[in-house]
């Protein structure tokens, strides 16, 4: 689920797309670039959430860690899960990225596992923090109904899932818009999708077990906007 900026047609090419890909070496370039300055505001943004050491955190569509190494050396030991519906893409970020750096004791691979149905009830573990940077911006608004179903059982009360989403105005939303900063062209029903405040506040209100609060700007270089849904008592 790293929801990379290629959207084919045929769910086969694309993975076949990702394989080449990361077989050139282009991983970082796959899920959007942007490494070191995604890579810490997402750091940063957690930590001002309130973030600590001792918090588990589930990183969904975890892409090849661009989160993940700036994560993975602040919580303690074992605390970073991730899964993403590339298994390949997962096993690159791990060989080139967590490995090199030295993570691998603090992370181990039992840690993240590739899964398209946003599965985590594998790791046994009930999680403080979850993050989705870049993941509901390239899949309908309504997959992310799915996704807080699946992972509510394993959130603390209180423990906060961060997304992100292009945003668009009721006035425009059936049509392509050009988000600034970034110049991204969103699309209400193709890939990169924008949603409308009107659309997040229908799911939130069938979202049974979440509280959804709009944070908006976080200073996403692509206009990406954050949305936070706490686990309630």
């Amino acid at each position: 689920m790293s929801q990379t900026p290629i959207s084919p047609s045929n769910q086969s090419d694309g993975v076949d797309i990702v394989r080449r890909q990361v077989a050139s070496g282009n991983h970082r370039e796959l899920i959007g670039g942007l490494w070191d300055e995604l890579g810490n505001l997402q750091a940063d943004f957690l930590k001002s959430r309130g973030l600590l050491p001792r918090h588990a955190l589930i990183d969904i569509g975890a892409g090849c860690f661009r989160a993940g190494v700036r994560l993975v050396p602040f919580l303690e030991p074992g605390n970073y899960y991730a899964i993403d519906k590339h298994a390949v893409l997962l096993e690159a970020g791990y060989a080139r990225e967590i490995e090199p750096e030295g993570l691998a004791g603090r992370f181990p691979r039992g840690n993240f596992a590739a899964t398209a149905d946003f599965d985590i009830i594998r790791f046994g573990r009930v999680f403080d923090f979850g993050i989705a940077q870049s993941v509901f911006t390239h899949m309908p608004i309504a997959r992310l109904k799915d996704c807080l179903t699946a992972i509510k059982p394993y959130f603390r009360p209180g423990g906060q899932f961060l997304i992100t989403v292009f945003l668009a105005s009721d006035a425009v939303a059936d049509q392509p818009c050009t988000q600034m900063p970034g110049g991204v062209v969103t699309f209400p029903n193709s890939n990169p999708f924008h949603t409308t405040l009107a659309a997040l506040n229908h799911l939130a209100s069938e979202a049974t077990g979440w509280l959804m609060s709009i944070i908006g700007d976080w200073a996403h270089p692509r206009n990406q906007q954050m949305v936070c849904f706490t686990r309630c008592q």
